[in-house]
């Protein structure tokens, strides 16, 4: 018998309050969440989790998140992995950068609601 593998979604965010929202609307998916609250946290736990979906914020403590966006990239698997950047950051020198490194779409939070994040992550399990 086949067991269809459970997908995983990384999230890579330092605000508890943003991550307590994203947990209790993301478990509702089926996926196995994991959280990271620093960049270099995020690193280490998507090297060992290999996560399907990476939802990264761009202010974090101790590694930015460019920083953790282009270990990702560099890491094995990394190139597969969709990577959504949901922060607060508009400015269009940073999305440029972000589209640059491979990012698979650019929210600004202030500008989503919980439904479309939700939706958007559906979109890419």
């Amino acid at each position: 018998m086949n067991e269809i593998p459970q997908k995983k979604i990384l999230i890579v965010e330092d605000d508890p309050f943003m991550v307590d929202l994203l947990d209790k609307e993301l478990e509702k998916t089926g996926a196995k969440l994991i959280l990271a609250g620093t960049g270099s946290d995020g690193v280490e736990k998507f090297n060992a989790e290999k996560p399907d979906i990476v939802i990264l914020d761009l202010f974090l403590p101790d590694l930015d998140g460019f920083g953790v966006l282009r270990a990702i990239r560099r890491a094995d698997g990394g190139t597969r992995t969709k990577v959504i950047i949901l922060s607060n950051i508009a400015e269009e020198a940073n999305i440029e950068e972000a589209k640059r490194l491979g990012v698979d779409d650019y929210m600004i939070k202030s500008n989503s609601s919980l439904d479309n994040i939700v939706e958007r992550v559906k979109k890419y399990l």
